[in-house]
């Protein structure tokens, strides 16, 4: 029996909002044509029962936000899972032979994460038992002897239980979504985004059920018990959370990848009987698709294996390593959700091939397919297409913004359109500072440096850096480690000046809780000999330019080719608008930080200001001022030399900033 989670109930109502219609037991069928962006469904399909996109009730993180690759003593190589699945009881059991290179100078103990609600029978390495013990989520494993740096290893954990999330039991299919954190609730695995594994996956199921998963099917074996195990095999390196199964009574077809005349790699399609017609006319520009990206970021990274589609009763779609999971109730057999298919297929390159260092840089995920969706709808529709996607993006993002407003960077809410959207528009901006061949090259090169293996933020940076020529740490700064985005006011006139014409350009920037932002400006300035376009540079929250032209200016258009996600409102010219002096609009960034720190804000009034930083007993750890500011955006720089010199241990610290007549408080906290 299947009950209506909270959790379902609010992804009925993401379904509602973009066209689908809850059945109940997590299926979704078609209403209409999708509302807004669409991208709600997405949103909707990675919460989890009791859960929410940050955490599940605890104080805290619920998952890892630090680590690197053999960063636990050991590297996880190779996880071969062999389970057996009772549909009709909802039981797994099974083994995990886990093979890992030590990765430190001696080792004598390893742990694996399986959630308490399943049950570790007993651990084996070379045909021995050893001792292990079970606590919060992991499986303690005692190896009875020390091992060296480099030594491989294989343990062997025999396992059983009733997963309660992660893997799903549905009317229609079996499947699992294990994104971020869930695959230790449904198997024992090292459950973090930082240590890739190559898989196999060999899952024995009743013989009227097809099984679908990860890289290619090596053999389907009838038992001649009224059961039949499949045997799924990859040898690319993956994350763990994107291991995946997928169970029903499939029907499937093929489409073929032509990579050169003579080459070419199957797409294959594991579709319900009733939605086979539908399936085909829906996913027939995937092909056209994996050929576009291909050019646009370099070549498929799986090539030597497959990329499949396995239809699930999902609200949105899951991007599980070479076979992803596809909400059935989007095959219209139209072309409506081809969005949906070219953001998870992107993920192919961003996310899977590249992965994300740890969580508070799931934008290097999400923002990456997001706007590969926009440069699909580019390649299909023109410029204009593109710009109407961007117009989407930016308004689902401004709903968001406006009653949640935080950072791409460790986010407060993972699935969102700050992530998302926001996410995309980054990629847009940085695009248009670039230019069309910088940016792509950046892209191309990316992936293929970090291809296999996981990158940081700072690491898409320095590629975009090193393609480009450009220093981008504002941009970085401004967009990615803070919140917001620019609302500018402008104003102009023009005047004779006996030889020609002086046109004064005024722009304002009046958000507040969000940096002034530095990307340069676009206007289009139209007289009776043409339009001219300039870029204007930008530095402060106030900017005045003068220009000079023989015709008279007729009009001035702000970011012509919407190029900037902002708004911008043309006032009279004369009229002054200042950020608001309702108090010190404080920006701390990065926070979490392990390194220098900068502290942005906004004095209503100029004079002098104080900031201090105390520990969490009210002890004073770091104190500077400045004296005769202006009435002006201003800044502390908290050096990485003072920061360990005064902050020297991780933890939670207070700022105080006080000017003569208001003061503001927040928290600081630092990793090290």
């Amino acid at each position: 029996m299947h009950v209506m989670t909270n959790s379902l109930a609010k992804c009925c109502s993401a379904a509602v909002a973009a066209g689908l219609i809850c059945l109940g037991s997590g299926a979704f069928e078609t209403l209409g044509q999708r509302q807004g962006d669409g991208y709600e469904i997405l949103y909707g399909t990675k919460m989890e029962p009791g859960r929410d996109a940050r955490g599940d009730g605890r104080e805290g993180r619920w998952f890892s936000v630090t680590g690197i690759e053999g960063s636990a003593g050991f590297d996880m190589l190779h996880n071969r899972i062999d389970i057996t699945i009772d549909p009709a009881t909802e039981f797994v059991a099974g083994t995990v032979d886990a093979t890992f290179r030590v990765s430190t100078a001696s080792l004598d103990s390893i742990f694996l994460h399986l959630k308490d609600n399943m049950t570790a029978d007993s651990v084996w390495m070379d045909e021995s038992p050893l001792l292990f013990s079970r606590s919060q989520g992991k499986v303690s494993i005692d190896l009875s002897g020390t091992y060296s740096q480099d030594d491989i290893l294989t343990v062997r954990i025999s396992y059983s239980g009733y997963p309660d999330q992660g893997l799903r039991f549905r009317d229609e299919a079996i499947y699992n979504l294990s994104e971020p954190d869930l695959a230790r609730n449904w198997f024992p695995c090292y459950d973090e985004p930082w240590d890739k594994v190559t898989s196999e996956m060999i899952v024995t199921v009743p013989d009227t059920l097809f099984c679908a998963s990860n890289g290619l099917l090596i053999s389907e074996t009838n038992n001649g018990d009224g059961t039949k195990t499949f045997h799924w095999s990859t040898l690319y390196r993956h994350p763990t959370y994107t291991i995946s199964i997928a169970i029903s009574n499939y029907v499937s077809f093929s489409h073929w990848y032509h990579y050169t005349p003579s080459d070419s790699m199957e797409m294959p399609y594991y579709v319900y009987p009733r939605k086979l017609a539908a399936a085909q006319a829906s996913f027939s520009n995937a092909p056209d698709m994996m050929e576009f990206y291909s050019d646009m970021f370099g070549q498929y990274p799986f090539l030597n294996e497959v990329y499949g589609t396995a239809l699930v009763p999902l609200l949105g779609a899951m991007e599980n390593f070479t076979c992803t999971s596809f909400g059935s109730g989007l095959i219209w057999g139209t072309h409506d959700n081809d969005w949906v298919v070219a953001h998870e297929m992107a993920h192919s390159w961003f996310g899977n091939s590249v992965t994300m260092s740890d969580w508070r840089e799931i934008w290097l995920n999400e923002g990456f397919a997001t706007y590969a969706d926009a440069l699909w709808h580019e390649h299909i529709g023109g410029r204009a297409a593109l710009n109407s996607r961007m117009v989407e993006f930016r308004d689902n993002y401004f709903v968001e913004d406006a009653t949640n407003r935080f950072p791409i960077y460790d986010p407060d809410w993972m699935w969102g359109a700050t992530v998302y959207e926001k996410g995309a528009w980054i990629l847009h901006m940085l695009r248009y500072l670039m230019g069309d061949s910088a940016f792509f090259d950046a892209l191309r090169s990316y992936h293929a440096s970090y291809a296999y293996n996981n990158a940081s933020i700072d690491d898409f940076r320095a590629a975009c850096e090193t393609v480009s020529g450009l220093d981008l740490t504002n941009f970085f700064l401004e967009w990615v480690y803070q919140a917001g985005y620019p609302e500018y006011e402008y104003s102009w006139n023009s005047f004779s000046d006996g030889s020609g014409y002086q046109l004064n350009l005024n722009v304002v920037q009046t958000q507040v809780a969000a940096p002034v932002f530095t990307i340069p400006i676009e206007i289009l300035v139209t007289t009776s000999a043409g339009d001219s376009v300039f870029r204007l540079p930008v530095s402060h929250n106030v900017e005045n330019y003068r220009m000079a032209f023989s015709e008279e200016p007729i009009s001035l258009t702000f970011d012509p080719d919407s190029q900037i996600l902002k708004t911008a409102v043309q006032v009279p010219a004369g009229v002054s608008s200042r950020p608001p002096s309702s108090g010190l609009s404080v920006v701390l960034y990065p926070n979490p930080t392990n390194g220098p720190a900068r502290v942005d804000f906004f004095l209503p009034e100029p004079g002098d200001a104080v900031l201090e930083i105390f520990d969490v007993s009210g002890r004073l750890m770091w104190r500077n001022s400045k004296k005769n500011l202006p009435a002006d955006r201003n800044s502390f720089d908290l050096d990485d030399g003072s920061m360990r010199a005064f902050l020297p241990r991780s933890g939670v610290y207070f700022y105080k900033l006080q000017s003569r007549k208001y003061s503001s408080t927040g928290k600081l906290t630092v990793v090290r």
